[in-house]
């Protein structure tokens, strides 16, 4: 799957450690305060296990874990944001974990830049660009090929 470009539009900001990330406004259902995540045995370790959410089972990703730092704490403070992405065809609910959730920010063409070239090209991939934004850079996530993959093969078999 290509990586896409980030586009103009809105975008729900959020932290992972000291880092700021975003995701599309249009992929979020909703953002939950960290519920009681059930493990799942044997699963990948960043796949931190499965939630209730409105009666269906939702698998709940630490992005920390994913790329390869250490694990978002569930206590206090932190957040699932919920995805809706399509893949393959199927629409998919994945939730994503995130040490705290910003805002809703508004960002621009001229704002947004490719992801720089560092020879890390798997971590690249989940990159859609980079913005400015007050300030500050933050990573444009792109939802699909970050986190989509993981729910049809990595959970089939935990309902």
């Amino acid at each position: 799957m290509a990586t896409r470009r980030a586009e103009p539009g809105r975008y729900l900001s959020f932290t992972l450690g000291d880092e700021a990330f975003a995701v599309p406004v249009e992929s979020v259902e909703v953002v939950l305060e960290t519920p009681l995540v059930t493990r799942v045995p044997n699963a990948e370790s960043h796949l931190r296990g499965v939630i209730n959410f409105r009666g269906s089972v939702i698998p709940i990703v630490d992005p920390r874990l994913r790329f390869g730092g250490d694990p978002i704490g569930l206590e206090e403070g932190s957040s699932v944001i919920v995805l809706q992405m399509h893949y393959e065809g199927d629409d998919v609910v994945v939730g994503m974990l995130a040490d705290g959730v910003r805002e809703v920010v508004d960002v621009g063409a001229s704002e947004i830049e490719n992801a720089p070239k560092m020879g890390a090209r798997e971590s690249l991939e989940y990159v859609a660009g980079v913005a400015r934004i007050g300030g500050e850079f933050v990573v444009i996530l792109d939802v699909e090929t970050t986190f989509a993959r993981l729910a049809p093969a990595e959970c089939a078999g935990v309902v």
